[in-house]
């Protein structure tokens, strides 16, 4: 019998230090488990778990009018997308010398050029369905002005008949489908408001329209 209580006790002891230790390792992986979801509940940031990033580059044309006339603008978008959920990057449009203007001045024809760019911020929603929306809203500096039609110009006549450079906001929305993993569509329309924008023979209003806008974009999104 003493044999017997003598082994037993042997066992005991050989057992219990590796159930401690056991013991031990659960309560510190508990403890490093809490501590892990703690940080990752703390404050979530865009560059958190699961971040993705892309980028883009797109070409974009915009429909409008001006003076009751047609105008036509093609213009860059290039971007850095976060999350698929926010762009943001750098545009411009340059006005297509479409829109002429008969007896402007006494004699003298006239052609709408101009441009503008800056900065915009997309927000995007639910940018992984094949159709999806965006919201970009962009603001910047840009450049209006009347210049003399090419073909009737006098050689001492100056080019420029009426210019002025302005401030703009542009606020839109689009509607905007994945057409390959690569390449996606946007069809959109958006408002310019624009400020210190003073010509002689136009007024602000006049260029304070809506846009309708077709973007192609190319990209790893």
């Amino acid at each position: 019998m003493k044999s017997i209580f003598t082994a037993f006790l042997m066992m005991v002891f050989a057992v219990l230090p590796g159930w401690a230790q056991d013991e031990d390792d659960d309560r510190v992986t508990y403890v490093k488990h809490r501590e892990k979801r703690y940080y990752r509940g703390d404050i979530k940031t865009l560059t958190g778990s699961g971040y993705h990033s892309g980028g883009f580059g797109a070409i974009s044309f915009r429909y409008s009018e001006f003076q009751d006339q047609s105008i036509v603008m093609a213009g860059f978008r290039g971007g850095w997308i976060i999350n698929r959920t926010l762009a943001i990057g750098l545009e411009g449009h340059g006005l297509i010398p479409s829109a002429e203007f008969e007896e402007l001045l006494p004699e003298r024809d006239a052609i709408l050029l101009g441009g503008y760019g800056g900065l915009f911020l997309e927000p995007i929603l639910f940018s992984n369905e094949v159709v999806h929306v965006t919201f970009p809203v962009a603001a910047g500096a840009g450049w209006l002005g009347f210049h003399d039609d090419w073909e009737d110009r006098e050689p001492d006549e100056e080019e420029i008949i009426d210019d002025d450079v302005f401030w703009y906001i542009e606020p839109g929305a689009a509607i905007e489908i994945n057409i390959a993993r690569h390449f996606r569509m946007g069809l959109g329309v958006s408002r310019r408001f624009t400020q210190d924008l003073e010509l002689e023979f136009a007024s602000a209003s006049d260029f304070e329209k809506i846009n309708y806008f077709l973007t192609l974009k190319f990209g790893r999104f």
